[in-house]
Parts: structure tokens; sequence; C-alpha cells
């Protein structure tokens, strides 16, 4: 008897939560987005775990179209650095986090691991995916992006 109250009181709480979602206001970036033709950004990349790249690599795809939807070309820059380096490999990476790099690699992102960060968590820079190129020291493209008009956004 008690599993059955349960129960119930269970689907009830979902069936009243759905509406709750579908009520949501709609979003809108118009005013963050107003008067712009291009928007350009640089994601500083630190995550050193497979599963939360895959999910940043989401994110990125989602703010591309997000953000071409609504009429604003994008520049986007994905410089990693860190131990993070370590999964740009073909060895290292998923095949849906594979996938994720050479959509976005086709679409025009640009992707960056740093020689440093591959030097320092001794990753072997030959290994890298070819949507991947080697610069010498990400700080020098985060300072050169932003001092270009890149918005630069941290992710760890």
């Amino acid at each position: 008897m008690r599993l059955r109250t349960l129960f119930v009181l269970m689907l009830f709480a979902q069936l009243c939560w759905v509406p709750a979602l579908s009520a949501a206001p709609a979003t809108d970036d118009g005013r963050a987005l107003a008067g712009l033709k291009t928007a350009r950004v640089i994601f500083d990349v630190r995550v050193a775990e497979l599963d939360k790249l895959v999910a940043n690599l989401a994110l990125f795809a989602e703010t591309l179209d997000g953000i071409t939807a609504q009429g604003v070309k994008t520049e986007m820059v994905v410089a990693f650095r860190g131990p993070g380096v370590r999964l740009l490999t073909a060895a290292a990476l998923s095949d849906e986090a594979r996938e994720a790099l050479r959509s976005l690699s086709k679409r025009g992102v640009r992707f960056e691991a740093c020689a440093v960060a591959m030097r320092i968590f001794k990753a072997d820079p030959g290994d890298l995916v070819p949507e991947v190129t080697l610069v010498a020291n990400v700080f020098h493209s985060l300072i050169g992006y932003q001092n270009k008009g890149y918005a630069m956004i941290a992710i760890n």
C-alpha cells in the first residue's frame, strides 16, 4: 500500500512539473546581440576529463547555432591548455568527442593546443588530431585574440 501511494505521489509530481517547464518564458538574446554583425570569441579550455570535454564541445555547438540563428556571423577559437591537452589525440578521444571536433571544425571553429602544456603534461604533439593546431603558447593566443576584439570565456 505504501509503495502504491509513493508511486501515485511521484506520478502526480511529474505531471505537475511538465506544465511548469512548458510555461517557461521565451528567451531573448536580442539586447546582447543588437547591432552585431560579427561575434568573436575565444574559449580558454582547461578541462581534463573526457566527459567534460564532450559536454563543452556540445555547448560550443549550441552557442554557435544560437548566435548564427540570430543573424550574427561567429568567429570562434577554442584554445586548450593544462592537462586536458592529453585528450586531443586519436587514442584519447571518444568517437563522440572526435565527431564533435570534426563537425565544429567544418563550421569554421579553430582549435588550438598549447605546446607548453603538451611538454609539461608529457603529451606528444605528433599525436594531435588534425582538427587541432599546435601553437607555441596559448597565452599568446589569448593575448592576441583579446587584443583583436575577441571575448574570452574561461572553461574549467
